[in-house]
């Protein structure tokens, strides 16, 4: 089934590359936005090349250890392996590190907050993300939603003229 996949996707090569902006979409670990708001980011001009959704299958990003104490081994994989995130302390002027290396790692151009309104953790970690990327200079832009939310046309010409504006006035 991958093998045909692939065949069917090198056949696609030739075909014109849509003029979209790279980026990073963060502040949905809560829960995962309805499946139309991505579709709309992509819309926008937004291609979505990072992002925090289903951390749960991304969380550890080692094995856990296999010691006689395999709480002690699961506390250590958290500490030391886990997922950045907002429920993960990180010492003082360290919040964004792992953001801006995901920026820089996919060549993302800008990022996108697009957090779930009811989520405080993400809310409240949004500044000290954002005091990061203003440090280092990527652009980004931030909207909430709700989880029974179905008309996106105002975060589709949020996030349009955001993309609009990393293609016009991004450097390359």
């Amino acid at each position: 089934m991958v093998d045909a996949y692939r065949e069917l996707a090198a056949q696609e090569e030739d075909r014109v590359e849509k003029d979209h902006s790279r980026v990073v979409v963060v502040g949905s670990f809560c829960e995962q936005p309805p499946v139309g708001l991505l579709i709309t980011l992509e819309r926008a001009g937004c291609w979505i090349v990072d992002d925090d959704l289903m951390l749960g299958l991304r969380w550890l990003g080692d094995d856990v250890g296999t010691s006689d104490d395999p709480l002690g081994d699961l506390s250590e994989a958290f500490l030391q392996h886990s997922a950045h995130t907002a429920s993960r302390y990180e010492p003082e002027g360290n919040k964004g590190a792992a953001l801006v290396d995901s920026v820089r790692r996919n060549r993302a151009e800008g990022v996108i907050f697009c957090a779930p309104s009811f989520c405080d953790p993400a809310l409240l970690e949004q500044p000290m993300l954002v005091a990061a990327l203003d440090r280092n200079e990527i652009p980004h832009t931030q909207f909430k939603y709700s989880e029974d939310t179905g008309q996106f046309a105002v975060i589709r010409e949020q996030t349009g003229t955001f993309s609009d504006s990393i293609r016009l006035w991004g450097e390359s």
